[in-house]
């Protein structure tokens, strides 16, 4: 492993983790393609990616594998369209992708806990006591010094050709 990086970095290989969001962008191509013409507008990307983003909130999700958590996001909305003829292809993709059953199952359970605490009236306003930040005494000066630092440009004149 340690020959293997420092030949990598010799070639100036840059080595990046395949995030969450790759792997929603890949099977949802993939599904899409099984899909017949008029059912295309079935799942709505923009939807699953919103979906994401709430379980990417939540600290718990940053335990799941990227894969697994695409996947369940992905039967999830399958399971709530409706739409029986797709999930040959959640099982056909949690095959290939190597996913045990109940793994999928384990985190489909999150994160429809999730989505369904992050729609609710609850989740609409933020606790303003969260949101406060807290820093130490030390940074507070630095922070206080720091921003008699910043030199204030000066206007543009605005005028109209």
């Amino acid at each position: 492993m340690r020959m293997e990086k420092i030949v990598l970095e010799k070639v100036c290989w840059k080595v990046k983790a395949t995030t969450a969001f790759q792997f929603l962008q890949l099977y949802y191509s993939l599904i899409q393609e099984n899909l017949p013409f008029e059912r295309r507008n079935s799942l709505n990307f923009e939807r699953l990616e919103a979906q994401l983003k709430a379980c990417h909130c939540r600290i718990i999700f940053s335990k799941a594998k990227p894969s697994v958590l695409a996947l369940s996001i992905i039967a999830l909305e399958i399971q709530a369209q409706n739409c029986i003829e797709l999930t040959e292809g959640v099982e056909c993709l949690q095959k290939h992708s190597k996913i045990h059953g109940r793994d999928l199952i384990f985190w489909q359970e999150l994160v429809s806990k999730c989505l369904t605490e992050y729609s609710s009236n609850k989740c609409s306003k933020p606790n303003v006591q969260k949101l406060k930040w807290i820093v130490s005494g030390r940074t507070a000066r630095q922070l206080k010094h720091s921003y008699y630092r910043i030199t204030h440009l000066p206007t543009i004149p605005e005028t109209v050709p």
